[in-house]
């Protein structure tokens, strides 16, 4: 079993359903138009830029430390060509409306419904996670490999929080696997 400095990005995020006790909330989120506008034209690794906003507006609506993952891409699965940037990822869930609560966090943290930034419609989506099941991955990680100048090479990010409780899951279930490997003396 590889350990899990080793594992791919996909598969660290089909260890997220198994590690979020609650539910938890996915999202699809456009990025405002104007937002990535400056971030492109000020050369900001637009991917730090969405994680530290989307940190900043859980932690203001729900309390510090919400685990959170998402990947950022560019791409229209529909006309396969560039599109707008947009987000898909998730968040826990652990009480009663804490769903429409981070809808509106991620929507905020992408530039929708801020003062001074214009409506754009069906920018924000939400729901449920249903079904643990590698289609979900697959569908997060489906352009990720597409060559895009407003992105960098790395398209994935997870809260502390969760990368950290992933990573001890990981280890835990592959404990005994290493141990039996090691050589021994």
């Amino acid at each position: 079993m590889p350990r899990w400095d080793d594992l791919s990005q996909w598969l660290k995020v089909q260890l997220v359903p198994m590690v979020i006790r609650d539910e938890f909330l996915t999202f699809n989120i456009r990025v405002h138009p104007d937002l990535e506008r400056r971030w492109v034209s000020e050369g900001r690794d637009t991917r730090t830029q969405m994680r530290n906003r989307i940190r900043v507006e859980l932690d203001a609506a729900l309390g510090k430390g919400r685990e959170f993952f998402f990947v950022i891409e560019g791409w229209s699965r529909f006309t396969r060509a560039p599109t707008y940037l947009h987000v898909h990822g998730g968040a826990a869930i652990r009480d009663l409306g804490d769903d429409l609560k981070i809808e509106v966090a991620v929507g905020r943290a992408a530039g929708h419904g801020l003062k001074g930034f214009s409506y754009v419609p069906r920018a924000i989506h939400s729901d449920l996670f249903k079904v643990e099941q590698a289609a979900y991955a697959n569908y997060l990680f489906k352009a990720v490999r597409k060559p895009d100048g407003r992105l960098g090479e790395r398209r994935l990010s997870m809260s502390h929080s969760l990368t950290g409780v992933c990573r001890s899951f990981w280890e835990t279930i592959t404990r005994e696997v290493h141990e039996w490997r090691e050589p021994l003396v």
